[in-house]
């Protein structure tokens, strides 16, 4: 009806937007709040997938959501449709053969565009009945436009909630079974601890170092469920400074995105990008409540825009094996040392660090390390064995490399430079 590409051209597009790692924003402002060429700032930002506005169905003409989809197209980044009336607080009200019929409506006036994503289902789940009409938001989805994504974000408690919740079952088991009946792919969870206070510095306000505990405790109870039921977890990156979180400097940007992937998340998605008007206390976000671009836009555009082009398509052609820890262990993830692996036999460092293990669909492996501190510089050097494999340091996502030249013995402290949250990717090579 509206020029939209075949469905052929839609999976083709799917596939390359597959290829790069999602970064995503939430977006909290209401339709008619900006025009179309608001993508152009998303996109510049290094947005790859995000939500749009708030539409509400029954108020709102829902095809001046078009002219933003097809800017997106043009910018090269998908969107989630979020539209008022679809999510899983509308079908409460609603019997499925109701909310099928709402869903069918809407969906055939986007239907086939290339940038479009999915839907957005809701937000923090929390009790049986959420739990339940967040399933049928997915299911009903999922019947009507089987190529579509839906999205949904979960507590990063999640993993933790009563099985009651769940029919008696666990998260996984819930979700497990969600995927497997419908395809369901993507979901994220919010965790914003790990920015809490001052870096560093516990007060009775903030939880210091214990935020960054938390972040790992629900890190892999939420990766190891995603994974088991091969679904994707994007991973939460703090922007806006409200409650006892600070504003985030570039490494704590970056800190959040290199050890979310480390780990396993397959995206990240941030709050919040927008300060608004009528909402004092949050603030330091990108885009501040006058509509100009801040300080914080340009460190995250750096961070999302340097990942991307150096690791983000690389890892998204990867499975994670293994992560452990170096110098100081944080949640329940075991520590690297003597054993650990058969060919890194050990990796000195001066600071904690973050150690994964990733392998290739040709059985290639990967070494990832991240500078595990906010705050210090990191001297990292690692031995391997030297007699059967090569070491080779990978950026660009793998087609610029530079072969491992540090001396393969403790005489000397000659290692790699991280900085805080820094990242590098290691390709283990057999002789």
């Amino acid at each position: 009806m509206f020029g939209f590409c075949r469905m052929t051209d839609y999976y083709e597009r799917c596939n390359i937007m597959a290829r790069k790692f999602p970064f995503a924003i939430w977006n909290y402002n209401i339709f008619g709040d900006f025009k179309p060429e608001e993508v152009d700032v998303w996109a510049e930002c290094g947005l790859t997938v995000t939500l749009t506005e708030r539409i509400t169905y029954g108020k709102d003409d829902l095809k001046d959501l078009i002219p933003f989809l097809d800017r997106a197209e043009e910018k090269g980044i998908m969107l989630i449709a979020n539209v008022n009336g679809l999510t899983n607080g509308d079908v409460l009200s609603l019997t499925d053969e109701e909310y099928e019929k709402r869903f069918a409506e809407v969906y055939a006036l986007y239907k086939g565009h290339p940038a479009l994503y999915g839907f957005y289902v809701g937000d923090e789940p929390s009790s049986k009945s959420d739990y339940d009409a967040s399933a049928r938001c997915i299911r009903i989805q999922k019947k009507i436009a089987p190529e579509l994504r839906p999205y949904i974000n979960f507590q990063g408690s999640s993993c933790f909630h009563d099985p009651a919740c769940f029919d008696g079952r666990s998260f996984v088991e819930w979700l497990y079974e969600l995927n497997a009946e419908t395809g369901f792919a993507d979901f994220s969870f919010s965790q914003y601890e790990q920015v809490a206070g001052r870096p560093g510095v516990s007060t009775p306000l903030d939880a210091g170092d214990m935020g960054i505990e938390y972040y790992y405790k629900a890190l892999k109870p939420l990766i190891e469920t995603a994974e088991a039921a091969n679904v994707n977890v994007w991973g939460s990156l703090l922007l806006s400074a409200h409650y006892h979180f600070r504003i985030p400097t570039e490494y704590d940007l970056m800190w959040q995105i290199t050890t979310s992937a480390a780990c396993g998340c397959r995206g990240m998605i941030g709050f919040r990008f927008y300060d608004r008007k009528f909402g004092p206390n949050y603030h330091g976000s990108p885009i501040d409540e006058y509509g100009y671009k801040t300080e914080q836009f340009y460190k995250l555009l750096r961070c999302q825009r340097r990942f991307n082009d150096h690791f983000g398509e690389l890892l998204m052609t990867l499975k994670r094996q293994g992560t452990y820890f170096l110098g100081k262990q944080r949640g329940d993830y075991p520590m690297f040392g003597e054993g650990t692996h058969p060919v890194i036999t050990k990796i000195k460092a001066n600071e904690e660090a973050l150690v994964s293990f990733f392998k290739a669909e040709d059985g290639t492996e990967y070494l990832c390390l991240v500078n595990g501190s906010q705050v210090n510089d990191g001297v990292y050097k690692i031995f391997w064995d030297k007699e059967n494999y090569n070491l080779v340091e990978v950026l660009c996502n793998g087609t610029h490399e530079i072969p491992y030249g540090f001396e393969n013995t403790d005489a000397h402290w000659d290692g790699q430079w991280l900085y805080p949250g820094q990242m590098s990717m290691y390709r283990i090579d057999k002789k």
